[in-house]
């Protein structure tokens, strides 16, 4: 199997923190993808996040990283945070943006460490 990596990218406005997520049926998941030949996890995100959905890189922020329990699986989540967003060009890979406040389930179905930011954005 195929190593796999996660990214997402927040933002805050007015009404909270949101984060970039995908949908199957009602429930959310991070953006995962395997791992490139010849690249590292991080460089995997943000080739794809430059020439899949082609949005600026430049523009990103690390903010944290984590190695997460995904489906039983060790996958490094690369988080990101950005002033400006171009929102439909996510929308045209299926992501979205929605606030941490309605993603409970997902953060509850990723096992991370106590130190990761995740536990305190959601609620």
């Amino acid at each position: 199997m195929q190593k796999q990596v996660a990214g997402t990218i927040l933002y805050n406005d007015e009404q909270g923190t949101h984060f970039l997520v995908g949908k199957s049926g009602n429930d959310y998941h991070f953006y995962q993808l395997p791992v490139q030949a010849g690249r590292s996890p991080l460089a995997s995100v943000l080739w794809t996040f430059r020439h899949t959905i082609g949005i600026d890189v430049e523009q990103l922020r690390l903010y944290d990283s984590i190695v997460a329990k995904i489906e039983g699986e060790k996958v490094a989540v690369f988080v990101f945070d950005v002033d400006e967003l171009i929102q439909t060009k996510f929308a045209e890979q299926g992501l979205m943006f929605v606030l941490a406040s309605e993603l409970h389930e997902l953060f509850a179905s990723v096992s991370v460490g106590e130190t990761t930011p995740f536990n305190q954005l959601s609620k």
